[in-house]
């Protein structure tokens, strides 16, 4: 058995504050480094400091500044000349860039092997700015170690090309993860992560009950991001200090009075330059030292790796199978392990293996074949004498042919990630009760828990509607009869297009299903203007912070991961009785009938009603689909421990027969 509750800081846990050199001493900059020294080492951690310089960011240099002044000759003349000028230049750009580099090779590898030194073996690294990230990185140092301060001092968008942005998008898939300080920058930080989904902890960088005892004058002019926006908020927690004018850094500093400046736009009537900004305050928790050390335990928590309660050896397991989205984030948890060592193999095709599928199935100890289909197969028929093969099975799988060509006798185990189709699996397959396992899929509900923006209780959502079953006409039965009684309801659909999916768009009932309801939503005046459809992308946690209920209307699921996610946010769950559902969800959740639903919607209207269930519906899928023991259950299997690895949610499993 292991705990993964929360890693106990061992003696000797040691943790970089790597600082950048060219930073001023200022206000707001000393602050930060005293508070987050002073917050892990209440943690129990020794905390070390190394000085680094990173690079900036060249400026570009202007250009035809020449050609400007040759504006007296003829264009025919001027024009052949300008292009030799700057072609002549760009030659020797390069020239010079050349030897320059040649000059400064070696230098720079003796100063990131110097770096490499000074952090050692560290615990945890946290890196003062995403620049300085990614020089330790370079250095050498394993980026799951490395965490980055990162204070946008601007908005970021989806998008956004500025080199702030495309630092953000390049260090997500390598970092452990990033350090902000509110949710609107944590969102600025997803926006720019768009290929990946990366790790943001919120941490006060300040503290307005957690005196200074070095504090600087404010911040010379710098042009560095950090140092300006913590100089700005360390001047704004000053007592008595004035409204200051808005920005983006500006309203992310949690202040009881929101107001601000008024800004020297022209009013109504243009007579006058002061126009007041209106902007509700996000209700976000002041900082303080609590909130400081709450969020370094909670930064230890998450980054080191975690340890069995009874040390063992650290097996290699193989993740093999075509389509791993449903298992990959499971996969990057468990390497972060001190008994596990995880390799993933994605086939390129669902009955192609990948070119180096055999090669990995000779270095592994355990294999997982993802999805019961030629995959596990393929591994059913290559398996070694003392490896471990784990089959997981969808619902899916069962309606087609593939895993009855499995050769069962192979598989040590076999994980479900439904509990009623627990019993579709002995009765229809005939494989044996003893090697089935429930294991829940992996649930972040950490990330997905966060707060809800202002009148969210009036958003529902429903996640993927590609597919006629998933019964999108429902959710506009219900949506209609709701904004009869309150047009204050949106439904928010988050989903690829149907015509988008080629699985169902070949077929010609699927394309008149979508013309009815895009019709349907045309004209019927209930409906116009109160359905938003929205791309799908990696940022699921911040949309559901719109979305107080989610619809699961489908014909049939196996565990419906959207109706989970909804609830771990916080949203009210409404579900259709599909098959099954009475097994995985609360029965409160479940609608008899489109009346009971509609009764239901409109209920949660009251905000008492509706964050007295929100909560509820919270920890029902926190106790359901923990994480901790999702994670601890695969590793006991892994390790070939089936009893552990059951104990942990075998008490949601149906009795057999």
């Amino acid at each position: 058995m292991l705990d993964e509750a929360g890693p106990m800081v061992e003696k000797g846990t040691r943790v970089v504050l790597l600082q950048e050199q060219g930073w001023p001493r200022a206000a707001g900059v000393c602050c930060w480094r005293h508070g987050v020294t002073t917050a892990f080492t209440a943690a129990g951690a020794q905390v070390d400091v190394v000085t680094a310089a990173a690079p900036r960011p060249a400026a570009k240099a202007a250009g035809g500044a020449a050609a400007a002044k040759l504006n007296w000759l003829p264009g025919p003349v001027r024009r052949p000349i300008g292009f030799a000028y700057r072609g002549s230049r760009k030659v020797a750009q390069r020239v010079v860039g050349k030897a320059n580099s040649l000059r400064t090779k070696g230098k720079t590898g003796a100063a990131r092997s110097q770096l490499a030194t000074a952090i050692g073996e560290a615990s945890l690294v946290l890196a003062e700015s995403p620049q300085l990230a990614l020089l330790a990185t370079q250095a050498g140092v394993p980026g799951v170690r490395v965490w980055a301060l990162a204070l946008p001092a601007a908005r970021i968008h989806h998008g956004d090309t500025s080199h702030y942005a495309r630092l953000i998008g390049r260090l997500a898939p390598m970092l452990g993860g990033f350090l902000t300080e509110s949710e609107t920058a944590r969102e600025s930080i997803e926006r720019a992560a768009t290929a990946s989904r990366p790790v943001v902890l919120l941490y006060p960088p300040l503290a307005a009950d957690r005196p200074c005892p070095h504090c600087g004058t404010a911040a010379p002019g710098t042009s560095y991001d950090e140092p300006q926006v913590l100089a700005l908020w360390r001047g704004l927690l000053e007592p008595g200090a004035q409204a200051p004018e808005f920005s983006f850094a500006a309203d992310r500093l949690p202040r009881p009075d929101a107001g601000w400046a008024r800004s020297d736009r022209w009013d109504w009537t243009q007579a006058q330059r002061d126009t007041p900004w209106d902007l509700p305050a996000d209700g976000a928790p002041g900082w303080t030292a609590q909130s400081q050390d709450t969020a370094a335990r909670e930064l230890l928590k998450v980054a080191l790796p975690g340890r069995p309660a009874t040390p063992r050896a650290r097996r290699t397991t193989l993740i093999s199978g075509y389509d791993l989205k449903f298992i990959r984030e499971l996969s990057g948890r468990l390497d972060n392990r001190t008994d596990l060592r995880m390799l993933l193999d994605e086939w390129p095709r669902l009955g192609g293996e990948s070119p180096q599928t055999a090669a990995l199935l000779e270095r592994a100890d355990t294999v997982v074949a993802e999805w019961a289909r030629p995959s596990a197969v393929w591994l059913s028929k290559r398996k070694r004498p003392g490896q471990n093969l784990i089959v997981r099975l969808h619902r899916y799988e069962l309606d087609a042919p593939y895993p009855r060509q499995i050769e069962i006798d192979k598989v040590d185990a076999v994980v479900h990630v439904s509990p009623p189709i627990a019993a579709r699996i002995r009765n229809e397959l005939g494989w044996p009760a003893e090697k089935l396992v429930y294991i829940p899929n992996f649930l972040d509900v950490d990330w997905l828990d966060r707060p809800k923006l202002p009148g969210a209780r009036f958003g529902i959502g429903m996640v993927g509607i590609e597919f006629m079953n998933k019964r999108f006409d429902f959710a506009l039965d219900l949506l209609a009869r709701v904004r009869r009684e309150d047009p204050r309801f949106t439904l928010f659909v988050r989903t690829k297009m149907p015509w988008e999916n080629i699985y169902s768009w070949q077929h010609s009932h699927e394309q008149t299903y979508v013309a009815y309801f895009l019709e349907r939503i045309e004209r019927d005046p209930l409906l116009r203007g109160g359905v938003i459809f929205d791309q799908p992308g990696r940022d699921m946690a911040r949309w559901y912070r719109r979305v107080g209920q989610v619809l699961s209307m489908s014909d049939i699921e196996s565990f419906h991961l959207a109706a989970a996610e909804g609830m771990a946010s916080g949203a009210v769950p409404v579900i259709r009785p599909w098959p099954g559902s009475h097994e995985i969800y609360g029965g409160e959740w479940i609608e008899p009938s489109l009346d009971d639903a509609v009764a239901s919607v409109l209920a949660n209207a009251d905000p008492e009603v509706w964050a007295k269930r929100a909560a509820a519906a919270r920890a029902e899928i926190r106790a359901a689909a923990d994480p901790v023991g999702t994670i601890n259950a695969w590793a006991d299997l892994m390790h070939g421990d089936l009893d552990a690895a059951r104990s942990y949610f075998g008490s949601y499993v149906p009795k057999a027969a």
